[in-house]
């Protein structure tokens, strides 16, 4: 998918296996060319926050940092001896870091869900994604919101994932509660849709009359 004014994309690319980069959104246009892109298993609703926030208008005032959004939230926040940043939610089961290469310098932002982070890295993987070092600032804030909103999420029957992370709430019939919520966002995405440019008739110029052909004299 393209914007209207072609400056951001969209690509979905399924591979056989869901861990692979499915999701990939980068600009065209810009001074800075910046990429973010997630697996396939990861939320609807982290992938949903940052392109809901990329079609509405950039806010004019200061988007809070990542670190800020997190932090506030609770998070806990450590900082390595290269300046690398890293947040880990409350109950352990997602990182999100802003790693700092030595000799490469800043590489980007990463964020890892899994069941258990151990000594030797995570283990048992749920959902990846990585946000280039050069995404604007209310994107990387959309981000940092949507994996750190508390709100509980809607899921089929069969589609949780055990785990002893997860809280289930009584189950309901959701499927209206899901159109609802869908039907809203679309709503929202077309109230920043972009108006076609209007169009002036061009009226063609008056041609001259044209003079009745001459009748043959007898």
């Amino acid at each position: 998918m393209t914007s209207p004014d072609h400056a951001f994309r969209l690509d979905l690319t399924p591979t056989p296996s869901s861990f692979h980069r499915w999701w990939r959104i980068d600009n065209n246009l810009g001074p800075v060319l910046w990429y973010v892109t997630f697996n396939g298993d990861t939320p609807a609703e982290i992938v949903a926050g940052l392109t809901d926030a990329l079609i509405r208008p950039e806010p004019e005032e200061p988007a809070p940092s990542v670190i800020e959004v997190l932090t506030g939230r609770g998070w806990e926040h450590t900082t390595s001896e290269t300046g690398s940043q890293r947040l880990t939610s409350p109950d352990g089961i997602v990182r999100v870091e802003l790693y700092v290469s030595p000799s490469l310098g800043v590489m980007g932002w990463e964020i890892e869900a899994a069941h258990h982070h151990g000594e030797h890295g995570p283990q048992q993987r749920l959902w990846r994604a990585h946000l280039d070092e050069a995404t604007p600032a209310h994107l990387l804030a959309a981000v940092a919101e949507a994996i750190s909103n508390p709100t509980p999420v809607l899921r089929a029957r069969f589609k949780i994932n055990e785990s002893v992370h997860l809280t289930q709430g009584a189950e309901f019939a959701i499927g209206s509660e899901v159109v609802g919520a869908h039907k809203q966002r679309l709503a929202e995405a077309r109230r920043h849709r972009p108006k076609p440019p209007s169009t002036t008739a061009v009226t063609a110029p008056a041609l001259p009359p044209t003079a009745a052909p001459a009748r043959p004299t007898r």
